[in-house]
């Protein structure tokens, strides 16, 4: 068994969102590459997994993404899923149109179960779902799979 490209997934990712990604200094509460300095101090990051994007609004809204899992609590709920195992995002009103907010999103696991994800909307919007995109559109190809969606298991 290989072990998992950590460096070129997170270097394809951090290309696909930062193409994308405007006033990046804007941001309040998400981050790129790095964890947000309040979760830094609670949670700490598999072997050579590494981080993409962590946002933290507070201790009861907050999330990590990294190159082989998502995690975080929505209102007292922790989650924790491969990225591997997401069907679909449904965003809620991301744009904001340059408004400070916070939206949620419903994601759509391969077994079905459904989890609810807090982010920051505005430009910040763009990390998480240019994240979500990749493991759709540019992972397949990456990896030399047809639909990484049915695969369940965490790499």
């Amino acid at each position: 068994m290989s072990e998992w490209p950590h460096t070129s997934i997170h270097a394809a990712l951090l290309q696909s969102i930062r193409r994308h990604a405007m006033k990046q200094p804007h941001w309040r509460f998400t981050q790129l590459e790095v964890l947000h300095d309040a979760l830094a101090r609670m949670i700490q990051l598999e072997p050579d997994e590494l981080c993409v994007v962590s946002c933290f609004i507070d201790a009861q809204r907050w999330y990590v993404m990294t190159t082989s899992r998502v995690f975080g609590i929505y209102r007292g709920t922790r989650f924790e899923f491969s990225p591997l195992q997401i069907r679909r995002c449904t965003w809620g009103d991301f744009k904001q149109e340059g408004r400070l907010q916070i939206e949620l999103a419903e994601v759509q696991l391969a077994d079905g179960a459904r989890v609810t994800l807090a982010y920051e909307a505005g430009f910040a919007a763009i990390a998480p779902i240019y994240y979500e995109r990749f493991w759709h559109t540019s992972y397949p190809a990456l990896a030399g799979v047809e639909r990484v969606a049915d695969k369940p298991d965490r790499p």
